[in-house]
């Protein structure tokens, strides 16, 4: 490995950010077990570098180039090498999904700047399979012909944000037809997902909408992925690819092993635009552990965006805590937002069309998560217009927690 860090410090050099970024004597160090000596790298600095800068090959050796999608702030940029493309799409070939060249892959992935389609689609070359770029952001691939898509074509793999198998399920739903059903989606083998938080209660949900297995992967645009899903439902580190550290939340050093702490990332093997110890704002844990699958990378558990987290009370909740705590209800809710309200966390609902809420969801979540929870049942069609599943419309990413306002403020107060 540590022969690896030193090519990996050689390349690093090429990129003018770290030529700047880095001291005389951090160019100097070779050891990975000295990593931890070597200054962070957050996105400010590569928004601020933009995307020249942080290039470290040369640029007729480039392949592709991405950007991160931000809502606030310049995106981010990153550059991929063919060599980068392919050890993406190997990565993605370690997962559970186990591509071969009899399945036929729905990709709906956004085909963008953003990263997942296009590793996806060099992952199904690399097994020979075929790939359908179905992207989620396109008018010509609404929903509804997603559905059809994946019944005239016999498809065998779904990959896209989780929100998106949701979505296609309740679509297949106003279509008439079961999305767990084998005779209506007969050769459907297996779901994976990316882009989004999945909670393990989620993930069982969206296994149980499709009947089929789901796999995690876990990365970003900057990165590529880090770590993949295997067949036991264990998030591996692509250790040969990546040194994934865990740091305290002030960032004064490393955690005590298992526990939760700032991810910080360091990309071994890409050439385009290496990272060295980048804080990509995620909080982690790391496991060390023997699984049945053979995979040797450590266990990752992903808890959100350090960003997204919310203050109720004198509690701070992470992402993961929420998600856990709604599909761990009887019947998840179709659409859902959550905002705090000062000592109380209030739940937007909106239960599937003749559905109502499990009895007593509010202090189901209450008990799940420790603290008071207020729930709002919506009418159907107000978290979710299932007309515009119909249409000819394109998706966009989901929001699950959102910051207070004065109406909902007062709604949580009053209850």
């Amino acid at each position: 490995m540590s022969v690896k860090f030193a090519a990996f410090m050689d390349r690093l050099a090429q990129s003018p950010f770290y030529q700047q970024h880095l001291s005389p004597e951090h160019k100097t160090i070779r050891d990975l077990d000295r990593i931890g000596e070597l200054p962070l790298t957050t996105k400010d600095h590569l928004r601020e570098a933009g995307p020249w800068n942080l290039l470290a090959a040369a640029p007729q050796d480039v392949a592709e180039y991405f950007e991160t999608y931000g809502t606030t702030g310049p995106p981010a940029s990153a550059w991929f090498t063919r060599a980068d493309l392919e050890a993406g799409g190997r990565q993605i070939l370690d997962s559970g999904l186990r591509l071969t060249n009899e399945d036929r892959l729905l990709n709906r992935f956004p085909y963008a700047l953003s990263l997942p389609a296009h590793l996806v689609q060099q992952a199904a070359w690399q097994a020979g399979a075929c790939i359908l770029p179905a992207s989620s952001r396109s008018t010509m691939t609404p929903y509804p012909r997603i559905i059809e898509l994946l019944r005239k074509l016999n498809v065998t793999v779904i990959t896209g944000l989780a929100r998106e198998m949701e979505l296609l399920a309740e679509t297949a739903r106003l279509l008439g037809l079961d999305s767990r059903s084998r005779s209506d989606f007969p050769h459907l083998r297996a779901l994976g997902v990316a882009g989004e938080l999945l909670a393990e209660p989620r993930r069982r949900h969206i296994e149980e909408l499709w009947g089929v297995p789901t796999y995690n992967l876990y990365g970003s645009t900057e990165t590529a992925n880090i770590a993949a899903m295997c067949e036991h439902g264990i998030l591996h580190v692509a250790d040969r690819d990546f040194h994934v550290e865990v740091l305290q939340e002030d960032l004064s050093g490393p955690v005590h092993s298992g526990s939760k702490g700032r991810a910080v990332i360091t990309t071994l093997t890409h050439e385009g635009s290496p990272l060295l110890r980048y804080l990509n704002g995620d909080i982690i844990s790391l496991e060390s552990l023997t699984c049945p699958c053979g995979r040797t990378g450590p266990k990752l558990n992903h808890f959100g965006r350090s960003g997204d987290r919310i203050s109720v009370g004198d509690r701070l909740l992470e992402p993961h805590d929420i998600h856990e705590a709604v599909y761990s209800l009887p019947k998840p809710p179709i659409a859902w937002k959550t905002t705090p309200g000062g000592d109380t966390l209030l739940v937007t609902c909106e239960w599937p069309a003749g559905e109502t809420a499990p009895v007593h969801a509010a202090s189901l979540l209450t008990e799940h998560l420790g603290l008071p929870v207020a729930v709002r049942t919506v009418e159907s069609g107000i978290l979710l217009d299932r007309q515009t599943l119909l249409e000819q419309q394109v998706s966009v990413k989901p929001q699950y927690i959102e910051q207070p306002s004065p109406v909902l403020l007062g709604y949580a107060q009053q209850k």
